[in-house]
C-alpha cells in the first residue's frame, strides 16, 4: 500500500483547538521501533516497527519512494511482541536485503480520527522516552481534497502551516534515543 499523507506540529493549544472541530473517533496504539544499534536502517529511511492496537500486533515496514509525501507501507500481524526480529522475516516482507533489528523502545500513541471524502484526518498525542508531543496528519487518496481540508483546518483554528515536511514519529523517536545514549 501507498501511504499519502501531510503532516503538521502542533502545539498543545492548536492540538485541542484541531480536536473541537470534528465529531473524532479516539483510540491508543503503541509503536514499538526496531533497528541495528547503529541505526542501519533508519539511514536507509526504512521503518520497521511492531504496532499494538487493542492486544493485537503488526509488524510493519514502510520503504521510501521518489515521491515526498509517500512512502511504500507492508503489514503483517504477529502473535506476540517480540524483543528481535530476524533480517530474513525482514526480508520476507520486503523483498530486500535486510540486517536482524532489535527494540529500541515505544512511542505510545492517543489518536483521533475523522474521515472524509478522500481521506482521513489523524490528531496524535505522543509520549515517548519523557517527551510528549501533538501531531496533525492528513492521510489521503484525493490530494486536492486533502489541501482543501488542511486549508479549512488551518483557517478555523490559525494554525500557520508553512507547507514544509514535518519530521514523522519514528525519526522524531530516534533523535531522542539518540540524544538519551
Amino acid at each position: 500500500m501507498i501511504e499519502n499523507e501531510f503532516k503538521v506540529m502542533l502545539t498543545e493549544g492548536q492540538y485541542e483547538r484541531v480536536l473541537a472541530l470534528y465529531d473524532f473517533v479516539t483510540f491508543t496504539q503503541i509503536n514499538h521501533y526496531y533497528d541495528t544499534a547503529d541505526l542501519e536502517m533508519s539511514a536507509r529511511r526504512v521503518t520497521v516497527r511492531v504496532r499494538e492496537v487493542d492486544g493485537k500486533f503488526f509488524l510493519q515496514m514502510k520503504l521510501p519512494t521518489a515521491a515526498l509525501f509517500s512512502r511504500v507501507e507492508l503489514s503483517k500481524e504477529l502473535p506476540n511482541l517480540p524483543e528481535k526480529i530476524s533480517g530474513a522475516e525482514l526480508s520476507s516482507l520486503s523483498g530486500t536485503d535486510c540486517p536482524d533489528v532489535e527494540r529500541l523502545g515505544e512511542l505510545k500513541t492517543t489518536r483521533s480520527v475523522y474521515e472524509f471524502n478522500g481521506g482521513e484526518i489523524d490528531v496524535d498525542r505522543s509520549e515517548y522516552l519523557g517527551k510528549t508531543d501533538y501531531e496533525l496528519e492528513i492521510e489521503f487518496t484525493d490530494e486536492q481534497a486533502a489541501r482543501r481540508v488542511l486549508a479549512e483546518i488551518t483557517e478555523k483554528t490559525g494554525i500557520e502551516n508553512s507547507g514544509e515536511v514535518c519530521v514523522g514519529k519514528v525519526r522524531r523517536f530516534l533523535d531522542e534515543y539518540a540524544g538519551s545514549k
